[in-house]
């Protein structure tokens, strides 16, 4: 599977079985957009948090990227990448949270199945303004952040009723298929049930 990591974070790759790296995105089978700084706000239309930190000359290059993607192409987005791309999809971001900053693995699950995977974020997606017509939610966090969801924009209630997003797919029509993984597979071991969960993941939306 030909891979192009956004930027120069080409570790972020690492996880993917089978993957092969090139340098030009237009030759990729799937793309990724890697972790950081916060998502400018103003690019998903709301006022900055106090706790947010971005990097608007980042923003304005990836989305660069991101206009470029073609729609056979898989975009995988890994923590603030995934925020990124939720954003880049019409969505809006949590700019603060509690419980997921932890440095250590956390539990996600789609209701039947659970997994462990690494948690460092201050952020995370807020599909939930969006058409349910165009985005999943595959993957939710096992327990929730006690309560602290902050952010222009956002209700906490739709996040406490459906869950705090982990692996959000987007879809909209005639556009590219955007995995959004707020969790680091790159920093697990290969044989980790959710690294192994994730490439079944990649490989069945990247065909």
């Amino acid at each position: 599977m030909k891979v192009f990591v956004v930027g120069s974070q080409t570790g972020y790759a690492r996880f993917i079985k089978d993957c092969e790296l090139v340098d030009k995105q237009e030759n990729a089978d799937v793309v990724i957009f890697t972790g950081g700084e916060d998502v400018t706000p103003s690019m998903y239309g709301c006022k900055k948090h106090p706790t947010t930190y971005c990097n608007s000359e980042r923003d304005k290059a990836e989305k660069k990227a991101f206009d470029k993607v073609r729609p056979n192409q898989l975009v995988v987005g890994i923590c603030r990448g995934s925020q990124f791309l939720c954003a880049m999809n019409g969505g809006k971001l949590v700019q603060n949270c509690r419980n997921h900053a932890i440095g250590r693995t956390h539990e996600i699950t789609n209701g039947s199945l659970a997994y462990q995977i690494t948690s460092t974020h201050h952020q995370m997606q807020y599909p939930f303004n969006l058409d349910k017509a165009d985005y999943t939610m595959l993957y939710w966090a096992g327990n929730l952040s006690g309560g602290v969801l902050e952010g222009d924009g956002i209700d906490p209630n739709e996040v406490m009723n459906h869950g705090e997003p982990e692996i959000v797919l987007y879809h909209r029509k005639g556009k590219a298929k955007c995995l959004a993984v707020q969790g680091h597979p790159e920093m697990m071991s290969p044989e980790a049930p959710v690294v192994e969960m994730i490439n079944e993941l990649i490989k069945k939306y990247a065909h």
